[in-house]
């Protein structure tokens, strides 16, 4: 009687424990796809990357490993900008350059594909410097959002990320 009585006992406690559990993924589980969706949120919100992977720019690859190719043409290209506060017309006069990673497995396939395109490759650069003012430009972290624009930009235009990163050189505002 006794052995029965204890199986009794611990069917009862495992049926218990079944229906706690039960009641916790119920509780926890809606819970956790609404914290999963908000944490989405905030980072696609402030731009950070969800995917894993490797995460390349010209800073990690080594110079030798590098490739650059101009695509503002051979000479310095005068953008405009949006207008201001002030409501005058400003330009910058730069260079515009894409950082390759040589070692990337579309290097070899998609470099070919720049040549001819430098047309569509300037008018990612001019339609990305309308939408900054004089005064976003000047800084430091305007710069850098227009590098990472135009980087973005053709990324998606070539749909790979063997251009690691954006120069601006011979820059000159007025």
């Amino acid at each position: 009687m006794k052995k029965n009585l204890m199986s009794v006992l611990i069917m009862a406690l495992v049926f218990v424990n079944v229906v706690l559990s039960a009641v916790i993924m119920i509780t926890l589980v809606p819970t956790a796809k609404q914290s999963n969706k908000l944490i989405t949120e905030v980072c696609t919100a402030i731009k950070l990357e969800l995917e894993s992977g490797k995460v390349y720019n010209a800073n990690t690859i080594p110079v030798e490993q590098t490739d650059v190719v101009v695509i503002s043409g051979d000479d310095v290209q005068t953008f405009t900008l949006k207008r201001g506060a002030d409501n005058e017309d400003h330009y910058v006069v730069t260079k515009v350059s894409a950082v390759l990673n040589k070692l990337d497995t579309d290097y070899e396939t998609k470099k070919p594909l720049i040549e001819g395109r430098e047309s569509l490759l300037q008018e990612i650069a001019i339609n990305t410097f309308l939408k900054y003012t004089y005064d976003e430009i000047r800084t430091d972290e305007g710069q850098e959002e227009i590098r990472s624009d135009i980087l973005e930009q053709i990324q998606e235009l070539f749909d790979s990320d063997f251009i690691v990163a954006i120069n601006l050189s011979e820059t000159n505002y007025q």
